[in-house]
């Protein structure tokens, strides 16, 4: 490609020159008029790609301590064709020099403002094809309301700057080129004050004392990456030292906020042992130089930044005394898919926000697969099968997106990251992987990221890679499950007739009760049989293309005692049999189903009852008998069925009869658990213990455990508590709390306020969200507007007291007489949490005032309008529900109610 060079055209030296050999007008001569400058054509959604960046180098000048910053930047362009404006994305950034090099020569540049985060720089004359220099000085902040960007946290008694970049917040650091698309190599510096320290994506290569007592740390280039893969922080850490990890052995640490490294012991442990599995199963070395974890504060869950992953601190970090088995179990899943993503979206990056389900499915299926190795006794394979059940019914919504949802404004980019795209989206890859076989899955995988590594890709480059090992074309399948919403109900039947028995087959659309969507739709379903025979259970396999189908069991001997359509519970579709070939499977002696199987099937047996193939009451018949069941993933799958009888749903007489149901069914067995652990339990029993006291006391209203919860709360406060697990501290907190009076309450807030420990304060903050007492929730509800709270900190408060029916009303009252206020306080980027906080009533005259309240105000909230719609939906699906189904719970519970 020529090198580009900016010359003046011939006509405008020419004019130059007249001018300079011209005579000066005289001095009352009229200035000439001036020249309107016609603005550019801004971008609407996507950056055009004839101006493209090949890599950047930026420095940044920050003090966390100072609520902004200031950056430089130069951006290295490849113009592929004539441009008269080149435009990229900037957010709350005030740039104060722009200079364009061309050739060696400065071209003057002017700045002009698009539409939405577009800024265009403008030079003098059109560029031609080749290269340029643009370089930017300019002025960001560092937010303490967002959790996006570059925010501010205090820790003790220090600031820290973190980051979190995707989906769009790149552009409030940096203005760049701000799409996944633009994949380049970054170069960073940072000036700090002296005692603070900076890190990043790669690994530091100097640290130089600056001018005014100030450090100057400069980082290796990185490999390409997106800039939403991007990361630093700057603060004084604790630097944690794990073992070097993966096949180049590259340098592992965990970084923490100063004072907590010894609270990272389990993640230096685990963390070398993950990645050495996922580089097994990917088949290639970990593609960076070192991997960082950094804990920070206020932002849930976890990133994958390349090298620089980050987590949040309650997540990542457990004092050894208090680490519990849920919360290991929580860090180990998350740091698994966290490094997943080095693979699936680093190495490997999608093309376009459309494909997000590239980065997020295969994260989330990776989860399942590499725990199934390295966790056996974990259950794994029944946690998929449950989240298969909740992502199905997100899929049963008519306004639920596709997998491969198109892009059509900036607001769906923030709305794909839900869980159709995580949990869909892993189901879907793991009947996948059964149908075409392990084996024949991990060498498509590989192809893919062999072919793409460093780049960009779509679905089709993994559905060829797919197709490439499987020596056919998956795409039928998988298409039809990536580009249309919905998710099938396959309705079978045994046919014994003929010599050989059959399973009839049909499909349609599943929709719940009170659904405005067409059942008549397809899809390509792949499926397993499992049946009976005189050895061990025989399977029959079919892919259901068209609206019906057969299969034969031509194993079988006579007429199966029983069968199954969805053999191991991974096929993504619900199930409908006949009572008949219901009852077999659901008998509580019966072990012919697998423990993953008879998890699917009681998510199944649930949306049968939500879409009235199967009476509520039939259903509800099953709690019972499973309360004792032993084996605690198909314990916890049975609590599905309590959405059946939530209290929206019931009259005040069923909602007390629902109380005596649950403390008569669970309190026997919660008060022979009680809260302390016991030498020699397995892991089951203690995460058991959990469920077990919230059902008895936090729904039950069980009066002898919750005297218990009280006293022992009252000793955590005081530093005397016996518990050292952290999770059932917080079962503690939330049990005390919402049986506390108004003392108890004081007491939180009071310790809330004064609490410096960031660990003990998230304690606090979950003890708040527990109070149900209107009086004390209109106290909680307070808190949001003072200006001395982080709202960080608190902002889910509101889904926690707006989503149960006793405080529903309450805070929905409070987001209307505080909606301006609460909208300019909480994070830019959760708008939607003032609809999803209060968008589960289940009364028509409720759901009229929430949708006249939020008709107009939903356009102005990040996610709004996707979210009023689902909202609105679920809110009419309820109202169905209740409306046929109500009297058959009514009629379950009328044996609890007090006579």
């Amino acid at each position: 490609m020529p090198r580009l060079r900016w010359c003046p055209p011939l006509a405008l030296l020419a004019a130059l020159l007249a001018c300079a050999s011209r005579p000066s007008p005289p001095s009352e001569s009229p200035p000439p008029p001036a020249v309107e400058t016609k603005a550019p054509a801004s971008p609407t959604l996507r950056l055009p790609t004839h101006v493209r960046p090949t890599g950047y180098t930026a420095a940044l000048t920050i003090d966390p301590a100072q609520p902004r910053f200031q950056g430089e930047i130069d951006i290295d362009l490849d113009v592929t064709q004539g441009a008269d404006v080149v435009w990229l994305h900037a957010r709350e950034l005030t740039v104060k020099e722009a200079t364009l090099t061309v050739g060696g020569a400065s071209v003057p540049v002017r700045q002009t403002k698009g539409e939405g985060d577009f800024l265009g720089f403008v030079p003098e004359q059109a560029l031609v094809p080749g290269a340029a220099r643009l370089r930017l000085v300019y002025e960001g902040v560092l937010s303490e309301r967002e959790t996006g960007g570059a925010f501010r946290a205090q820790e003790f008694e220090g600031w820290y700057v973190f980051t979190h970049f995707e989906p769009l917040d790149a552009r409030r650091v940096f203005p760049c080129f701000d799409e996944p698309g633009f994949k380049v190599p970054w170069q960073l510096t940072f000036h700090t004050p002296k005692g603070y320290t900076a890190v990043t994506n790669t690994p530091q290569v100097a640290e130089e004392p600056g001018p005014s007592g100030t450090t100057t740390w400069r980082f290796a280039r990185t490999q390409p990456l997106p800039s939403y893969l991007i990361a630093f922080g700057v603060g004084t850490f604790d630097f944690v030292e794990a073992q070097p990890s993966g096949q180049k052995a590259v340098r592992t640490r965990i970084i923490t906020p100063k004072g907590r490294g010894a609270q990272a012991a389990y993640a230096a442990q685990v963390t070398p042992e993950i990645l050495a599995l996922l580089e097994r199963y990917f088949g290639t070395p970990y593609p960076y130089e070192k991997l960082d974890i950094l804990a920070i504060p206020l932002r849930g869950g976890a990133m994958e930044n390349a090298g620089l992953v980050t987590f949040n601190t309650e997540l990542a970090l457990n004092k050894s005394a208090e680490g519990s088995v849920e919360w290991q179990r929580r860090f180990y899943e998350t740091q698994v898919h966290e490094l997943a993503h080095q693979w699936f979206g680093n190495l490997v990056t999608m093309a376009w926000w459309d494909d997000l389900w590239l980065n997020e499915s295969f994260a989330s299926w990776a989860e399942t697969r590499i725990l199934r190795e390295a966790r056996p006794s974990w259950g794994a394979t029944e946690e998929a099968a449950r989240n298969r059940s909740s992502a199905l019914e997100s899929d049963s919504l008519v306004s639920a997106r596709r997998i491969r949802q198109p892009i059509e404004r900036s607001d769906d980019i923030l709305a794909a990251f839900d869980g159709i795209t995580y949990g869909k989206g892993s189901a879907v890859l793991s009947m996948t992987e059964a149908w075409l076989g392990a084996d024949v899955f991990q060498r498509g995988v590989r192809r893919y990221l062999a072919a793409h590594a460093h780049g960009n890709a779509t679905a089709d480059d993994f559905l060829s890679a797919l197709s490439a090992e499987a020596g056919q074309d998956v795409s039928q399948v998988l298409s039809s499950f990536l580009e249309q919403g919905g998710a099938p109900l396959v309705s079978a039947r045994l046919d014994c007739a003929g010599q050989t028995p059959e399973v009839k087959l049909s499909q349609s659309r599943f929709l719940p009760l009170g659904s405005q969507g067409e059942a008549a739709r397809r899809w390509a379903i792949p499926l397993c049989v499992r049946y009976p025979t005189a050895g061990k259970p025989a399977r029959a396999c079919t892919v259901l293309r068209e609206e019906t189908g057969a299969l034969a069991l031509p194993e079988a001997k006579g007429c199966p005692a029983w069968f199954l359509p969805n053999a191991e519970g991974v096929g993504y579709f619900r199930m409908a049999l006949d009572g008949k070939s219901l009852r077999p499977l659901l008998a509580s002696d019966t072990r012919a189903l697998s423990r993953t199987e008879r998890v699917a099937l009681l998510g199944d047996v649930n949306a049968l009852a939500h879409n009235g193939t199967l009476p509520a009451a039939d259903a509800l018949a099953l709690v019972p008998a499973l309360a004792a069941e032993k084996d605690r993933q198909v314990f916890e799958a049975s609590q599905e069925l309590m959405g059946l009888m939530r209290p929206t749903l019931l009259s005040d007489e069923g909602r007390a009869a629902r109380e005596r149901l649950l403390r008569e069914t669970y309190s026997a067995r919660a008060r022979a658990a009680g809260f302390l652990p016991r030498a020699g339990e397995d892991e089951d029993t203690r995460l058991l213990r959990n469920e077990l006291l919230r059902l008895a006391t936090g729904m039950g209203g069980d009066p002898a455990i919750i005297a218990e919860a009280r006293r022992l709360a009252n000793q955590w406060f005081e530093g005397t508590s016996p518990l050292r697990d952290k999770d059932l501290q917080n079962t503690v907190l939330s049990v005390a709390a919402l049986h506390g009076d108004a003392a108890f309450h004081a007491r939180v807030v009071k310790l809330w306020r004064l609490e410096p420990d960031r660990g003990r304060r998230a304690q606090l903050a979950r003890a708040l969200m527990g109070f149900r007492q209107p009086e004390r929730v209109q106290e909680n509800l307070g808190l949001l507007l003072d200006p001395g709270v982080d709202i960080r900190e608190l902002r889910y408060l509101l889904v926690f007291t707006g989503r149960d029916a006793r405080t529903r009303r309450l805070t929905f009252d409070f987001v209307k007489a505080h909606y301006d206020a609460l909208v300019r306080r909480l994070p830019e980027d959760e708008g939607n949490l003032l609809l999803w906080a209060v968008a589960s009533f289940c009364d028509p005259q409720q759901r009229e005032d929430f949708a006249t309240f939020f008709a107009e105000r939903m356009k102005g909230l990040s996610k709004g309008p996707r979210t009023y719609a689902q909202a609105l939906e679920e809110m009419d699906l309820c109202i169905a529900y209740k409306q046929a189904q109500g009297p058959s719970v009514e009629a379950f519970l009328s044996r609890w109610r007090t006579k």
